[in-house]
């Protein structure tokens, strides 16, 4: 009676405090929201978490100063698919963002900017990694998205490339840039730092410090600019009337469980988030949250905070009497990763995590007690089959329920495929094919993805037969997996090795049949080994796969115009074209077209739309030169030569030719 009373007594305080919070609210008093998101970032490395080795001030005050929650979780440990929940309150199979790189967020899925945005507010969001680009779909609702502009890439897809990011100096900048501007009127501000995701930079002004935890210096070094944005909302007297909250997308395995980076399996060291939420005024400060609850709790938690109601379907429920010291009720926590699946071709994983117990759903079931083995490392789910069939029953049900729906598919145009169409994320495999059996236990695999990560690393220091020999291995060991041959191939192809190049597409193209990417690649691949017409025959089965991708008719009308067959090269550069008209590639090659017949007139107004693309575009200068030399036209023709040479001082015979201009013209010299 006398706990009933308490509970009681406690619900009657928040509800108190929570009408406070609403009356300021509603007697003209706006609040904004700060969203911080935390890529890669564990909890447990933080010091208001417990971690003595951290350097984290502005967090730990903010802690002191807010509501810090000690068992948040994320649904998946995945950058983009993780935003996407915290942004909608839907599971991943509900706004249909698996991974990375591969789907837009769908028309229909209302997101939590949106939401702001029709309440008035003034939206903003600055994100330092190009895997949550605008293309991707978070940008709706956000008047201003300022999203990290990749730089031009060429030839195949680099899965590097995928986390190309600005530090975080650079994010805050333009943040408060921003909030400088606009900050005067009531705003939802969001936040993205992506330091701590590997590779791990050291940052001067922790030398010494971190010498052997370039992890934690990441970490030290986001925590200041997260500093730079409450220093900024003191000092503009905003910090009483700003909800921050900051949130981690999800951990990091740092080597614990075999798995030194994330995605692949589904433990507490990349599951197991910080967050954090300061709200000005009533609330307690200092407090601690221990119920479990997950990231896509939060949308409506916020809407909750600033007394919106939301008609649409939302998986997420609110802790917002959690924040006021009120008790929320237990529920089981859902969490996935397709990565496995769609990166190795091995099984993707589940998960159910309660109070006291996670349950792994995987080719070899797992079951941790989490009281007495917070590290996970004893396995129950044979000895304890009660408690693990019961989770599993749990996961059936929330899967049951989930309203599921596919996301859009991603519309790049060449240069943005090249930049994000990394090792299994986009068009050149997906989902690798079963060889036999069952799909492959990603925990009984992560020797592999460790060696393949390393492998990586050997090729990007130019150690080739060691990263060669370890990649032929993999495939034996593994071989339904296209990243490890796909890795193999590109490393062939940066390096000039045509045939072998041509050797592992062809494999690729076997396993992947169905992909545009497969033969897109494989057709590039044998235009460089001058095999014209077997490239040609591949980029037509990408474009009939794919007929709106640009690329492929680009490329297919560069086997046609070295095959000499200058008709069929250029339709196939007007077909790119008319998809796009802002490349310089094609117009480029169809001036080229042009030229080989002829059409010196026609080819010179190619080669100046292609300029008036990219006016540092080195080709459109230089064959713009050549056309105007032809003509006799010895000044222009000097002036491209001379802005060819600005981007390429080293061209000879850039040199050369306008050494030419100049001789045929006196008045030039």
């Amino acid at each position: 009676m006398r706990r009933a009373t308490l509970i009681a007594l406690s619900l009657v305080i928040v509800a108190a405090l929570l009408a406070l919070f609403y009356s300021r609210r509603g007697g003209g008093e706006r609040y904004n929201l700060l969203l911080i998101t935390l890529d890669t970032t564990r909890a447990d490395r933080l010091a208001c978490y417990g971690y003595r080795n951290a350097t984290t001030p502005a967090l730990d005050a903010l802690a002191d100063s807010g509501v810090k929650f000690t068992r948040a979780y994320c649904n998946v440990p995945l950058t983009l698919p993780s935003h996407a929940t915290i942004l909608t309150g839907l599971y991943p199979p509900e706004h249909g963002i698996r991974s990375n790189g591969e789907k837009s967020l769908a028309e229909k899925v209302t997101t939590l900017a949106e939401v702001f945005a029709s309440h008035g507010y003034r939206t903003a969001a600055f994100v330092a990694a190009f895997v949550l680009d605008a293309k991707f779909g978070l940008d709706r609702g956000f008047t201003t998205y300022d999203d990290y502009e990749m730089p031009v890439t060429d030839d195949l897809y680099d899965e590097g490339m995928m986390y190309r990011y600005r530090q975080g100096d650079r994010v805050a900048d333009s943040a408060l840039s921003w909030l400088r501007k606009h900050s005067r009127r009531p705003f939802f501000c969001w936040v993205h730092f992506f330091d701590p995701h590997r590779p791990y930079y050291p940052h001067p002004i922790f030398e010494g410090r971190y010498r052997n935890s370039p992890y934690d210096s990441e970490i030290a070094f986001m925590d200041a600019q997260v500093g730079r944005l409450m220093e900024y909302l003191r000092l503009s007297n905003l910090i009483d009337r700003t909800i921050v909250i900051a949130l981690g997308d999800h951990g990091e395995g740092l080597g614990q469980h075999g798995e030194e980076e994330h995605g692949l399996l589904l433990y507490n060291s990349t599951m197991h988030v910080p967050l954090i939420i300061s709200l000005p005024g009533t609330f307690p400060r200092g407090a601690e949250v221990p119920e479990p609850i997950s990231t896509v709790d939060l949308f409506p938690t916020v809407l909750e905070l600033f007394g919106w109601k939301f008609q649409g379907h939302v998986s997420g429920q609110s802790f917002a009497t959690a924040i006021g010291g009120g008790r929320i009720p237990a529920r089981p926590i859902y969490g996935e990763t397709e990565f496995p699946l769609t990166e190795y071709g091995w099984s993707p994983l589940q998960s159910m995590t309660t109070s006291n117990w996670k349950f792994i759903k995987a080719p070899r079931e797992e079951l941790y007690n989490l009281t007495d083995d917070p590290g996970e490392l004893k396995n129950l789910a044979i000895k304890r089959a009660g408690e693990a069939g019961q989770l599993k029953s749990e996961l059936a049900l929330i899967e049951k329920e989930m309203v599921k729906q596919e996301a859009s598919e991603v519309k790049l145009d060449e240069r943005s495929r090249e930049v994000l169409a990394s090792l299994g994320y986009l068009g050149g495999g997906g989902i690798a094919r079963k060889v036999a059996g069952t799909l492959r236990d990603p925990k009984d695999a992560i020797e592999l993805r460790t060696t393949f990560v390393q492998a990586g690393a050997d090729i990007s220091r130019n150690m080739i037969p060691e990263g060669e020999a370890a990649l032929q291995k993999l495939i034996k060991k593994s071989p339904e997996t296209y990243a490890f041959r796909a890795k193999l191939a590109k490393m062939y192809y940066d390096r000039g090795m045509w045939e072998k190049a041509v050797k592992e597409f062809k494999e690729i193209a076997a396993m992947s049949p169905d992909k545009y990417g497969s033969h897109y690649n494989l057709g590039k691949a044998l235009i460089k080994a001058g095999r014209y017409d077997q490239a040609i025959q591949e980029l037509r089965q990408a474009i009939k796969i794919d007929p709106k991708e640009t690329g492929g008719l680009n490329n297919l009308g560069i086997a046609l115009l070295r095959s000499g067959r200058y008709p069929e090269a250029m339709d196939a550069f007007r077909a790119s074209i008319s998809l796009n008209t802002k490349q310089v590639d094609p117009h480029n090659n169809l001036g080229n077209a042009m030229l080989a017949l002829g059409q010196g007139d026609s080819a010179m107004v190619e080669f100046r739309r292609a300029i008036e693309v990219d006016p540092d575009f080195f080709e459109g200068h230089y064959n713009l030169g050549l056309v105007l030399l032809e003509q006799g036209r010895q000044r222009e023709a000097a002036r491209e030569f001379r802005q060819a040479l600005r981007l390429r001082p080293g061209f000879t015979p850039a040199h050369d030719k306008l050494n030419l201009a100049l001789s045929k013209s006196a008045d030039l010299r």
